[in-house]
């Protein structure tokens, strides 16, 4: 039988993974689009705790070794896919932008 104490660990660091990864995403989507630091500053520390949350997961007795690293490889994927998905929505706009203005321009003519 597992400790109790080594479950409630390991779901507490489950609830804050999900919850700072969330966070994470948001703060570095909405730090881009404000322009500002000091929502890139509160990503970096949701980031921070993602990872916490991660290595007390991998530490857990609970998790067998494929669990730790599914785990591990989905808190790599979780910190860079904010990054790919800003780049995938800036050249999306981008495109739709000289779409429009292509459009705009061969319209007068």
């Amino acid at each position: 039988m597992r400790d109790p104490f080594e479950v409630v660990v390991l779901l507490a660091a489950g609830f804050f993974y999900v919850l700072s990864a969330g966070g994470y995403a948001f703060f570095y989507a909405y730090g881009k689009l404000r322009g500002e630091e000091k929502f890139r500053y509160l990503a970096l520390l949701f980031a921070g705790v993602t990872v916490y949350s991660a290595y007390l997961m991998v530490a857990s007795p609970v998790f067998d070794a494929f669990w730790k690293g599914f785990l591990s490889v989905a808190t790599v994927a979780y910190l860079l896919v904010p990054k790919g998905m800003w780049w995938v929505v800036v050249r999306v706009h981008r495109a739709e932008e000289e779409e429009k203005r292509r459009t705009r321009i061969n319209g007068d003519l």
